[in-house]
């Protein structure tokens, strides 16, 4: 069902369209200014985004724990409350190989209506929609007659979603707010929610002996830690989980991929009495730590009896499967837009890919999880973004902003 697009949405819409050249020019910069996370500071970037927005009249500030790795807050107002919150985060993961890549990746170059670059959609383009829908909207005020819109830019999203530089130092320094938020991601799904992450670094432990040594060979002394490790890590693949029967969670079960990065031993000639491995593991609601920990513990006592090794558990990063409320205001609103300039009923899904959204959630801001700018190859080679994509999801963007502000006239 949709609804009626009233004469200030449309004259939104309009003057969306009209700045396409602006935004992928804009969006251009972006993809030029490198922020890979663990290569570049996300500082620069941060900067081009602020003198960006103080250029448009928009109020903008710079701030963090670290001064090189700031957030950018940008606000259509410096005062009132916060109805739309839109976010993105400000590095990206790594190129690859930049020969395999149709255009290079950090050069922002056009062809076939495509944008092409590291970062185009996750979460580039979605900045550049979030920043001019913020710019659309301070030009017509009257669409927000009851508070502001605001745009928060995070660093070090790709290294784990952990929010420790972003989401939870903004919260933390009361600079969090938003009757509703959208993450900026790429695709028109509307995404409620996504799976739980959680990542361990497993050590083990055996006994050092020369390869050559008749204890070696005779099992009277000497312990494999890498073999050891090998066969946890096996063990722990071979585990076998149901799908979800959670609300919109179906296509989902959780699988542990175990092994994503190994390292062990000193020399070709000596038995190998240290061996570190890295698990990666994504859960559904009924999976929580506990009980994962307790399948891994099992394997791993297991494991030390029969192989005579010690085992250690280090959790690096626990994040939560997150839902936002399927009737949540913003979800409502978000969706009676996309209907309204789409001509199409959205998609409600959740993501396998774990990311901020359980933070903001946590924070008692219900979020979509992830929604913006169409284009494809998100952490791939010939990442892209759709550059018309651009000013219709600006143009959504602001929509919803006005939207959810006449939800609490």
């Amino acid at each position: 069902m949709t609804t009626a697009i009233t004469a200030l949405e449309q004259q939104l819409i309009d003057h969306a369209a009209d700045l396409r050249d602006e935004m992928t020019a804009f969006c251009t910069l972006l993809l030029q200014t490198p922020s890979v996370n663990g290569v570049h500071d996300e500082h620069d970037l941060a900067l081009v985004i602020a003198e960006q927005a103080k250029a448009l009249g928009l109020h903008a500030q710079v701030v963090g724990a670290n001064p090189k790795r700031p957030n950018v807050v940008i606000s259509t107002g410096s005062e009132g409350a916060t109805g739309l919150l839109l976010i993105g985060h400000l590095d990206t993961v790594p190129a690859g190989d930049e020969a395999a890549w149709s255009h290079p990746p950090f050069a922002g170059e056009q062809a076939d209506g495509k944008l092409y670059g590291r970062g185009a959609v996750d979460t580039k383009g979605g900045m550049t929609a979030a920043l001019y829908a913020l710019w659309l909207l301070k030009q017509h005020p009257e669409a927000l007659p009851n508070g502001r819109a605001q745009l928060i830019c995070v660093p070090d999203e790709e290294s784990g979603a952990t929010g420790t530089l972003g989401i939870k130092w903004l919260h933390d320094n009361g600079l969090l707010e938003g009757k509703g938020a959208i993450y900026a991601y790429s695709d028109d799904y509307i995404t409620l929610g996504h799976r739980g992450v959680l990542r361990y670094k497993l050590v083990c432990r055996g006994q050092a002996i020369h390869s050559g040594s008749n204890e070696w060979q005779n099992g009277t002394a000497g312990k494999n830690a890498i073999t050891g490790m090998a066969r946890l890590l096996l063990e722990l693949e071979g585990l076998k989980f149901t799908y979800s029967t959670a609300p919109y969670f179906t296509e989902f079960r959780p699988i542990i991929t175990a092994g994503t990065l190994i390292q062990g031993g000193v020399s070709i000639n000596i038995v190998p009495d240290t061996c570190e491995a890295f698990i990666d593991i994504r859960t559904t609601p009924e999976m929580n730590r506990a009980q994962m920990e307790a399948l891994i513990d099992a394997c791993i006592t297991q494991m030390a009896a029969e192989r005579g090794v010690t085992f250690e558990r280090e959790l690096l990063i626990d994040a939560s499967a997150a839902l936002t409320p399927d009737d949540a205001a913003i979800v409502r609103v978000l969706e009676s837009v996309v209907r309204d300039v789409k001509g199409k009923e959205p998609q409600r899904v959740v993501a396998g890919p774990a990311n901020e959204g359980y933070l903001l959630i946590e924070r008692g801001i219900p979020t979509i999880c992830g929604f913006g700018p169409m284009g494809a190859n998100a952490h791939a080679v010939d990442e892209h973004v759709i550059i018309n994509s651009l000013t219709e999801t600006a143009a959504i963007f602001a929509l919803t902003a006005a939207r959810l502000d006449r939800q609490h006239e």
